[in-house]
């Protein structure tokens, strides 16, 4: 293994040798890219209870006056732009050279009275990390292509054809052994990445594009290639860390087309400008760098381009903004994406409420326009009280309210305030709010689960959403009103007399996706007078046998709901 020579090697790659190290002993952590100064940080790891900062340094040797003098300037930055701000919990200096005593005073004394922890990372500490990596250590200072080399060897090897006497549980094994082989060389390729390699039946073709980008958030790119007519391989190439496509990045040049006009021509648009994710586009590549194993991809295929996780971003939400200025509604929103474009200022931010009824896309600072998309996501299956709060907020556009994102717990706006945003998705939610919130009312009166159903526009959803409706009526103490024209009953229920009042209690149910749920209310139900149509058929018809009762001098029902006396 290449030992590190912290005094002899260049300090900005020893710099960034250490924050690799860092990064990837804390693979969400964060390296600030410094703009106008880092703010005192050079790497930030989120935790729940707060950040850990570290600032990076490259002295090797016993700090000279002027050395002391920056990391001083490094701290008061830090307290100034940065411990302001954000929930710092630790800060730690991290350099080869090893303190001495005096050094570690004067340390403490730098950085007393502020409520943090505070500690120096020295070159002890550097060796036993750097031990841990060898990896590392040779990619930046030692000789790679050797190293390459000899794990090409290794993994040649272990791919090499298993024995044909074996069989049974000894085949099984050698299989296996030989696959942990390949992929323990496979993972030695590129101290940034691990590989994941897979053959499947079937073809490439009829996959889907985005499902092998699900399985890990941290994956940066998926290879297919078809191996003959009934077999392909998946190749996932996973960052070890947050930082891994910068300390390490993959680099392809491409040419993409699109017929103008299509759907594709758009979608290559918004990521030119604004770098919106790409699916499935059909791409020429000429050239690919980066970490082994991806050097052959060049020629015709299809590219899909989505947007890595966002890290240390502020929480957002949305806000319904009222004429008179007030704001009604604030929803919480999850699942962000941000793109940028990869020239000008175009950025593209996607997220959903939590509830996951409805998704924004927003892309700001475009050539000719701000624009804004609302896409409704399916609801069925979700229970109303998830999927109520943002519903109520698209139905609150209907009403003149405005719409804006942005920062969590009163923070700053992102992009304009978006106004006039009425349509057929807004008038919608307003009669789905109606829904929903009848389907809660419903909920308070069964222990079983009350969902939307899975019902299809038509016919059906408006006789199974006014049947709700009623319900939650009646359950909310109205009485509803109406009329009658007939109703079967048994033979042995007729009154004497030639008209009569009817009253009946019965089961209230509700119907979800086929499921008949009872609730612990029944309907009492009374039709003021009713009579049998045919008197002659009463007369001579068997005690038990059903008869048809008509309205008789008053068609007028009424339904209310009552206790039931017998709870299950």
């Amino acid at each position: 293994m290449a030992k590190v020579n912290w005094e002899r090697e260049p300090g900005e790659i020893v710099e960034e040798f250490v924050a690799a190290m860092l990064l990837l002993d804390h693979p969400h952590g964060n390296q600030i890219t410094p703009s106008r100064g880092d703010r005192g940080v050079d790497i930030c790891v989120r935790h729940p209870d707060g950040f850990d900062v570290y600032q990076v340094k490259r002295y090797a040797g016993k700090l000279t006056a002027k050395q002391a003098n920056d990391i001083e300037r490094s701290w008061r930055t830090f307290v100034d732009k940065t411990l302001r701000v954000l929930p710092v919990r630790s800060w730690t200096l991290v350099m080869p050279w090893e303190p001495t005593h005096e050094r570690l005073e004067w340390l403490a004394e730098l950085t007393a009275g502020h409520g943090i922890r505070v500690e120096w990372m020295g070159g002890r500490i550097l060796d036993g990390m750097a031990a841990r990596r060898p990896s590392l250590v040779e990619y930046f200072f030692g000789d790679g292509g050797e190293r390459l080399q000899r794990l090409m060897t290794a993994a040649l090897h272990a791919g090499t054809e298993v024995p044909a006497q074996k069989a049974g549980d000894d085949l099984l094994a050698a299989v296996i052994g030989r696959h942990q082989a390949l992929t323990a060389a496979l993972n030695e390729l590129d101290p940034f990445y691990r590989y994941e390699v897979e053959v499947r039946t079937g073809k490439v073709s009829d996959q889907p594009w985005d499902a092998d980008t699900q399985s890990d958030p941290m994956i940066v790119l998926v290879q297919y290639q078809q191996l003959d007519a009934v077999t392909y391989l998946v190749m996932r190439l996973i960052a070890l860390s947050a930082e891994s496509t910068r300390l390490r990045p993959i680099v392809m040049s491409s040419e993409l087309t699109a017929t103008p006009g299509t759907p594709q021509a758009q979608a290559l648009a918004d990521f030119r400008e604004f770098g919106a994710p790409l699916q499935a586009m059909p791409a020429r590549i000429t050239d690919v760098t980066g970490p082994p194993g991806i050097t052959a991809l060049p020629g015709e295929g299809r590219i899909s381009i989505w947007p890595r996780p966002v890290q240390n971003m502020p929480d957002l939400e949305v806000r319904a903004l009222a004429p008179d200025g007030s704001i009604p509604q604030t929803l919480d929103m999850v699942e962000v994406e941000n793109g940028r474009a990869t020239a000008g200022p175009g950025v593209w931010i996607a997220a959903q409420d939590q509830g996951g009824a409805f998704r924004l896309e927003l892309r700001l600072n475009g050539s000719d326009r701000d624009t804004l998309d609302i896409t409704p996501m399916h609801l069925a299956g979700r229970a109303p009280a998830e999927v109520l709060p943002a519903m109520r907020l698209l139905a609150s556009l209907e009403d003149g309210n405005a719409l804006v994102l942005a920062v969590r717990g009163g923070g700053k706006p992102i992009g304009p305030v978006w106004q006039d945003l009425k349509s057929p998705l807004t008038s919608q939610a307003k009669v789905h709010v109606q829904a929903l919130e009848s389907l809660q009312t419903i909920q308070a009166h069964t222990y079983e689960r009350i969902e939307v159903p899975h019902l299809p526009a038509g016919p059906s959803f408006a006789q199974w959403w006014g049947r709700t409706l009623d319900i939650a009526r009646i359950l909310n103490g109205e009485q509803l009103t109406g009329t009658w024209t007939r109703l079967p009953v048994p033979r042995n229920l007729l009154p004497a007399d030639d008209e009569f009042a009817v009253t009946m209690t019965l089961p209230l149910l509700i119907d979800i996706n086929g499921r008949k749920i009872r609730l612990d209310m029944d309907q009492y139900v009374i039709r003021k007078s009713a009579r049998v149509q045919d008197s002659s058929a009463a007369g001579t018809a068997p005690r038990g046998d059903t008869i048809t009762l008509i309205p008789g001098s008053d068609p007028a029902m009424t339904v209310t709901a009552v206790a039931r006396a017998d709870l299950q």
